[in-house]
């Protein structure tokens, strides 16, 4: 009885050996760099994207010498990417402009490489931030050295993101102490967001926020000087027909001012 359980046993093993073996991907081995490089994009084209970084990273160890190489490892990176395995695939790509800085995909491998610093970043503003700060020094490293790219566009616009997201940390801590109307810390927050954040949606939140303060607290002449600051400095703001409308309500409460003083 033993041995018939063993034998049954044994083979219920080997069978599940070979169900597993046939779920797995196959590395196929090809006699040259090309070909195999072929048996790699074929992988990534399909979205096999695990397939293809092994299919690649073949390329890359059995022929280092390959005048394609730097292909490989462009692919490679964005195999990763497109795995949406953001931190290696930016590892991937600084190699390739680290190792083959005149290779032609150097230019967009130093902007993915900066378009994955903010793809790793949590989407909370409340969470560690820090991979935004890595992804705006590598937009605008990426910027002065390829002046005439044609992503220099695409990178200034995940700069202005990027700068958004850290914006909007500061601006909500500022914004707490302003419905606790806590005003003296309000303000200090709020400058700081002006002074570091002006082109960012934020900037003008808070622009907008300061003007508030100075109206809640009844100092009318600095509120309409604040306000009409506001109008010029973002004229396009979706704030704007509030802020005229605090310009025109301040504009009569100083009128009505000045009218019911005696005249000398």
């Amino acid at each position: 009885m033993k041995s018939k359980f063993f034998v049954l046993s044994g083979g219920a093993i080997l069978c599940g050996i070979l169900l597993l073996s046939c779920g797995k991907h196959i590395i196929k081995i090809a006699p040259t760099a090309s070909e195999q490089f072929d048996i790699a994009k074929t992988e990534l084209d399909k979205k096999h994207y695990l397939s293809a970084i092994e299919d690649f990273q073949k390329v890359i160890f059995n022929y280092p010498g390959s005048n394609i190489i730097d292909t490989a490892q462009y692919f490679l990176a964005m195999s990763y990417y497109e795995n949406e395995d953001y931190e290696l695939a930016g590892v991937e790509f600084s190699r390739l402009s680290s190792n083959y800085p005149r290779s032609e995909y150097n230019d967009d491998a130093q902007y993915m490489a900066g378009v994955c610093y903010f793809k790793n970043t949590p989407a909370h503003y409340g969470l560690d931030q820090e991979d935004l700060k890595k992804a705006i020094t590598a937009m605008e490293d990426f910027i002065v050295e390829n002046p005439d790219s044609p992503l220099i566009e695409d990178a200034r616009r995940v700069i202005l993101e990027a700068r958004t997201r850290m914006a909007r940390k500061d601006y909500e801590s500022a914004y707490l102490y302003f419905k606790l109307e806590d005003f003296k810390a309000a303000e200090i927050y709020f400058q700081l967001v002006i002074d570091d954040y002006t082109d960012t949606e934020y900037g003008a939140r808070a622009l907008f926020n300061m003007a508030e303060i100075s109206y809640k607290q009844k100092k009318y002449p600095e509120a309409l000087e604040k306000f009409n600051n506001f109008l010029t400095v973002y004229p396009a703001n979706q704030l704007v027909p509030k802020a005229k409308s605090f310009v025109e309500k301040i504009s009569r409460k100083l009128n009505t001012a000045n009218a019911s003083v005696p005249s000398k």
